[in-house]
């Protein structure tokens, strides 16, 4: 059974049209006057960056559910795009928070800008000040991508995106296979692949199955734009195969069929979600025999584990970074 998350604030500040060194000293206030909060537990500063508030609500639910695992001080800029705004203009909200799950207490920072006018185009000297001497910067981007040129990326130490989010944009993962050359790039989507991956390794465990791994015929992998490209170009990557046999086409849920042979006998492999459950089933099925069939079910609070995992790692992840090339070959 999980365990219970409680979130309880120990002081809070708002205002209106500030500068940023009257948010740094807010801030400082607050901590100054809570002795529960006099000792930081930050491991990384976390900057978000939304276009609305319920968005920047959201992503805040999301980093408070990752509990006691990484605390951190959490920036959220909510940018205004707003072209006819040319004064730069912020509105802040600061809070200290105690977070608590499992009987472990840590404390953590909030703060929220909301940010119009010339300022959104420097994000980056919004970031600096808030960055917390010696510890890693990571920018989460929940609903885009970064454009090469963004200053915001000089402040950061690894950039959070989401190819699920990018629609059917070609152009969306040759950019991001560029920025993986500059950063170490975590993308949600690969996270949440993850048990996909996992499950289909295990099919081929054990003397019975393995022998199919270099027979592989066909390859079917199913899903939303980005997370399929990243599964096939995987495979194509791991089993060194050729683009003529792998198919990939849209739908609403991830799955991977791979039809192979060995000895004169054919074999399916297959890992998918079914319709609204939250259950990802695996199967085998040798012509004659053995067959093979396992379930596995993942949890509500998937956003915030998908999350957890990417900010565990802070150097570049190669085996993503191999399928998001290999994933740029099934575009051409």
């Amino acid at each position: 059974m999980a365990s219970t998350l409680g979130v309880s604030e120990l002081g809070s500040w708002q205002a209106d049209s500030v500068t940023v060194g009257q948010v740094e000293a807010a801030l400082s206030d607050l901590r100054r006057h809570e002795e529960r909060a006099a000792v930081r537990t930050s491991v990384l500063t976390l900057v978000i960056v939304v276009d609305r508030r319920d968005e920047a609500a959201e992503t805040l639910g999301v980093v408070r559910h990752l509990g006691s695992r990484h605390p951190s001080r959490t920036l959220v800029l909510c940018v205004s795009d707003d072209e006819k705004e040319k004064a730069s203009v912020l509105d802040a909200n600061a809070a200290v928070l105690l977070v608590e799950r499992g009987g472990r207490q840590v404390c953590v920072e909030e703060i929220t800008l909301e940010v119009s006018g010339r300022a959104r185009h420097h994000l980056d000297s919004l970031v600096l000040p808030f960055t917390l001497p010696d510890l890693p910067v990571a920018v989460w981007l929940p609903e885009r991508l970064p454009s090469s040129g963004d200053p915001l990326l000089e402040a950061a130490d690894r950039v959070i995106v989401d190819t699920r989010v990018v629609g059917d944009q070609a152009g969306a993962l040759t950019r991001l296979a560029s920025l993986t050359r500059r950063l170490a790039v975590t993308d949600l989507s690969w996270t949440r692949l993850k048990p996909w991956r996992e499950l289909l390794a295990t099919l081929f465990e054990g003397r019975r199955y393995r022998p199919f791994l270099d027979g592989v015929q066909h390859v079917e992998v199913l899903g939303h734009f980005g997370p399929r490209h990243l599964l096939a170009g995987w495979l194509m990557s791991r089993l060194d195969l050729p683009r003529a046999r792998v198919h990939v086409a849209e739908a609403e849920h991830v799955s991977i069929k791979l039809v192979a042979s060995d000895a004169g006998r054919m074999g399916r492999f297959e890992v998918e979600r079914k319709g609204g459950e939250r259950v990802i089933y695996a199967a085998v099925d040798i012509d004659g025999g053995p067959s093979y069939h396992q379930a596995l079910q993942f949890g509500e609070d998937w956003p915030s584990r998908s999350l957890a995992d990417a900010l565990t790692r802070m150097g570049h992840d190669e085996l993503y970074e191999s399928a998001l090339r290999t994933a740029l070959g099934l575009l051409k």
